[in-house]
């Protein structure tokens, strides 16, 4: 399968890091620097999806990328925002032409 040129639309992309403090505590966080990725979205709707998630599927978006897009799995994707990671990547599939990844919607945490 091709990807349909037309249908890719770009959206910033900013890459996990996992940082240690001087403390040595771990945190978890994403890259300052947003790259910028062409996407084809749509909603989790499939039955499989719905077995795999329940009702977290409403959270979920799946989408086709170019082969040579460089995303791993916990990258995250500013979709509604320009400057805030508003996705994250869970699950990523490579194939011949294309690649396919399941996008979850990040919750907000509350500070302490």
């Amino acid at each position: 399968m091709f990807l349909k040129q037309s249908r890719l639309k770009p959206y910033p992309m900013r890459r996990f890091e996992k940082t240690v403090t001087e403390e040595g505590v771990a945190k978890e966080g994403y890259v300052k620097e947003a790259e910028t990725i062409r996407l084809e979205l749509w909603p989790a709707s499939s039955k499989l999806q719905f077995e795999l998630y329940g009702e977290r599927v409403n959270d979920i978006l799946n989408a086709n990328a170019n082969k040579s897009a460089t995303i791993k799995v916990k990258d995250g994707v500013c979709i509604d925002s320009q400057t805030e990671v508003t996705h994250r990547v869970i699950s990523k599939k490579v194939y011949t032409h294309h690649q396919v990844l399941e996008l979850e919607r990040v919750r907000a945490t509350r500070g302490r």
